[in-house]
């Protein structure tokens, strides 16, 4: 993920480099460097937009079940509130019910239509996130390495790893913190 992606993701979120960061895990001062370029977004922080995507995924379900509870109460207390209207008012009642409907199905429509524009937020957020190209590295001395290839070369607890070609070294930086380098072509 690069620095740009991942500033695009939170704006188009509307969310504050704090709030974001707090999803994420991280301080604002972190995020800020990843989102600036000082520093290249870890994998890690792509794998943590993966899974609160995937938790968004929940939520939608949630929201829409509560969406139509809603509605449903909605819809009942409409309907007694008309009932006793009618009562009391008559005929008029008759049209005031009529008016509550049409206002109450507006109402869920437009709920409808957020939950789904929220929706389809998350889905092209996880479409961007997703679409990694094959990346394949030479050597300027012949022979070629794949991020698959430097991930068994480093140990697994590895956060981020830096390739200098020109050294024929991977350097690796552990969640831990600690860090360590390996020779690409061994």
């Amino acid at each position: 993920m690069t620095n740009e992606e991942l500033k695009a993701t939170r704006e188009s979120k509307n969310l504050s480099k704090s709030e974001f960061a707090d999803l994420l895990g991280i301080t604002p001062m972190l995020l800020g460097r990843y989102e600036k370029g000082s520093c290249a977004v870890p994998e890690s922080i792509a794998e943590k937009l993966k899974e609160l995507a995937a938790s968004a995924a929940v939520t939608e379900i949630e929201v829409k079940k509560t969406v139509r509870k809603t509605a449903r109460k909605a819809k009942e207390a409409v309907e007694e509130a008309a009932g006793e209207a009618k009562e009391v008012l008559g005929d008029q009642a008759a049209v005031v019910e009529i008016e509550v409907k049409k206002k109450t199905r507006a109402a869920g429509r437009k709920a409808k239509e957020k939950v789904e524009k929220a929706v389809d937020v998350v889905r092209e957020s996880m479409e961007k996130e997703t679409a990694i190209p094959n990346i394949i590295i030479q050597s300027p001395m012949g022979g070629t390495v794949t991020p698959e290839d430097i991930a068994k070369k480093v140990p697994e607890d590895t956060a981020d790893v830096y390739v200098r070609v020109d050294q024929n070294k991977l350097y690796y930086v552990l969640k831990n913190g600690g860090s360590g380098d390996v020779n690409i072509w061994e």
